[in-house]
């Protein structure tokens, strides 16, 4: 689909940078076996062939601004088994760009083990900097003086990539308007670095939506002083995309209200699974064929399965966002092995 719904609605847009590398829309379905009367999903699990997840929708704006401006490479940041990463190295091996990945700590689960030989597999540069403080330091201080970089904010989530889950928000209104399935009266996704959930806030508001987008928060609520995954963090970058997109057109005004936020989900932090989290990966793996992963989509799916159970949602449509990449790597994981990890990379397996 080289057009987007977004465009049909402002099509002035179409100024912005964009590079086709998903396959939209992504279908939804509905969830059959989990005892709730409208429980559904959208599965960007299949958004792309390559690397599907939620990821896609931002690099297709990010990567065309990098290429677009004359970059040669890519540097971002993220744990050890970033899901961002890993599908930042696919798509820029595939549009021949390089790729730097800057990583922290976090929980070692077989997940991380996973993306880190994907991380090589896909030629992605490596250097690891240990904590989320440093590395951050380290990605606006000296990491810039590389030369021809595109650098690309955590998760992708700077405002040029969360249009594209503003576009997401009126591919959905398209999919109810076509009986695909009713109007959410909540749209459940991960929050992470805040760009799917604050894309999906301002899309479901330009469309005209009535739905309440509900993020549940997977990491630190902040980093000292910034806000990483809060309600001020998403309000923000909401604020930030809209600027961008009503620079480009004028778009109808919106007011602006508190981003609702499940805090509970998160456990000890980021990257570190919950006995709630590994429960709702066994249902969804069990009940309906799908897998999930620890990091995010299993702690925002365990908030799907709280939600279900009470009195007050028990009438109400509810969409769960599916954000995690459904293609199997797993032969692709085979072809290298962790003694190709930079030195200090290599603990992970050998400990």
């Amino acid at each position: 689909m080289s057009g987007l719904p977004l465009y049909e609605a402002f099509p002035a847009l179409q100024k912005l940078p964009r590079v086709a590398l998903g396959n939209f829309p992504t279908p939804v379905q509905k969830l059959t076996t989990l005892g709730h009367d409208s429980l559904w999903i959208k599965r960007d699990d299949v958004s792309s062939a390559l690397y599907g997840g939620n990821k896609v929708r931002k690099l297709e704006f990010t990567l065309a601004e990098a290429i677009v401006t004359g970059k040669k490479k890519v540097v971002t940041m993220g744990g050890i088994g970033t899901n961002h990463g890993l599908a930042t190295a696919v798509f820029c091996r595939y549009l021949g760009l390089g790729c730097r990945l800057l990583l922290f700590w976090q929980p070692v689960t077989e997940h991380v083990k996973r993306n880190l030989l994907l991380f090589i597999r896909y030629d992605a540069e490596l250097h690891y900097y240990k904590t989320m403080l440093k590395t951050g330091f380290m990605f606006y201080t000296k990491e810039r003086m590389a030369r021809n970089a595109y650098f690309l904010y955590a998760g992708g989530s700077s405002p040029l990539g969360t249009v594209g889950f503003v576009n997401a928000a009126f591919e959905l209104k398209s999919q109810i308007e076509k009986g695909d399935l009713p109007e959410p009266d909540y749209i459940v996704c991960a929050l992470g670095s805040a760009g799917t959930m604050a894309g999906l806030w301002l899309g479901a508001r330009l469309a005209g939506l009535k739905s309440t987008v509900v993020g549940v928060r997977v990491t630190d609520r902040s980093l000292g002083p910034v806000p990483i995954a809060n309600e001020k963090s998403v309000h923000s970058l909401i604020k930030k995309t809209y600027t961008l997109m009503n620079s480009v057109t004028p778009l109808p005004h919106i007011n602006y209200t508190i981003p609702a936020i499940l805090h509970d989900y998160c456990g000890e932090g980021y990257g570190y699974p919950t006995g709630a989290c590994l429960d709702a990966i066994e249902t969804m793996k069990h009940n309906e064929q799908i897998q999930l992963e620890p990091t995010y989509t299993g702690k925002t799916f365990a908030a799907v399965c709280d939600m279900i159970q009470k009195k007050e949602y028990a009438n109400k449509t509810i969409l769960y966002w599916h954000t995690y990449n459904s293609v199997d790597l797993s032969e692709e994981e085979k072809k290298v092995s962790y003694h190709q990890l930079p030195e200090n990379l290599q603990w992970v397996f050998t400990n």
